[in-house]
């Protein structure tokens, strides 16, 4: 229901974007002549946030917790570093986007057997198809959306025992976003978007851990098994709301 409601909520401020663009129809024939739109290329990097919701992870972090093992917080919102190559089609709004990112989250607490962590690391790769419909001398609106690729890998240690494991999808995203050009070439991006990146199966490929609950809440992680909590498949995700801000360099 949460996500349910992210994605309505997304969805409405896309739209309400739109009807803005499309009231301003005129704009990118205005500024048709404006630099950014004669094949130029651009270099981006930056920093976002992830809202990924590891429920799987955090009912075990709560089963070790509960159970009295350890004191440990669920894991919050992911970091993600990316950057991007870009390509404005001359004399359009259309441009492509080449965007690989790195992301990470963790957690970690401290029991009678020793420290307990959790970390989830990985990385995406993303073709985005970006379309510019406003833009001036200083400000660029645009929307996109992109089709790509994500593979996660996920680290659990209890006191003596630990287990590594890793998984991957493909998924989707869509956003809008802005930069903010103080000159020809220096640019502030700021960026909201959606990512669907549900990962349903993991598997274990090293550490320790060999029966059930050799780490508290997991019930099978033998090296090269699926990775199980109560006899399910223990899933990760690289889903949410994603909100960026980052550097652009025009060429």
């Amino acid at each position: 229901m949460k996500m349910l409601n992210k994605v309505g909520l997304f969805l409405s401020t896309v739209l309400a974007v739109s009807v803005f663009s499309v009231q301003d129809a005129n704009a990118q024939r205005r500024f048709g002549s404006s630099r950014g739109l004669s094949g130029d290329m651009a270099l981006g990097i930056g920093l976002s946030t992830v809202s990924a919701d590891q429920d799987d992870i955090n009912r075990v972090i709560d089963y070790t917790t509960n159970g009295g093992f350890a004191n440990v917080k669920n894991m919050g919102s992911a970091l993600e570093f990316y950057v991007n190559w870009s390509y404005r089609f001359s004399g359009t709004m259309y441009a492509m986007v080449i965007r690989p990112s790195y992301f990470t989250q963790k957690t970690d607490g401290s029991g009678a057997a020793g420290s307990y962590d959790y970390e989830l690391t990985g990385y995406t790769v993303f073709p985005i198809f970006r379309l510019y419909p406003l833009e001036n001398s200083f400000i660029k609106f645009y929307m996109q959306t992109g089709l790509g690729y994500g593979s996660l890998s996920g680290s659990m240690t209890a006191g003596s025992k630990n287990l590594d494991f890793k998984g991957s999808a493909f998924g989707a995203m869509g956003g809008i976003g802005a930069e903010f050009c103080f000159t020809d070439t220096h640019c502030l991006t700021v960026e909201g978007n959606m990512r669907y990146m549900p990962i349903e199966r993991n598997v274990s490929t090293g550490g320790n851990c060999t029966a059930a609950n050799d780490i508290p809440g997991v019930s099978q992680c033998g090296n090269g098994a699926e990775v199980e909590r109560d006899g399910s498949d223990l899933r990760t995700t690289m889903s949410g709301v994603q909100g960026l801000i980052g550097y652009t360099m025009n060429f």
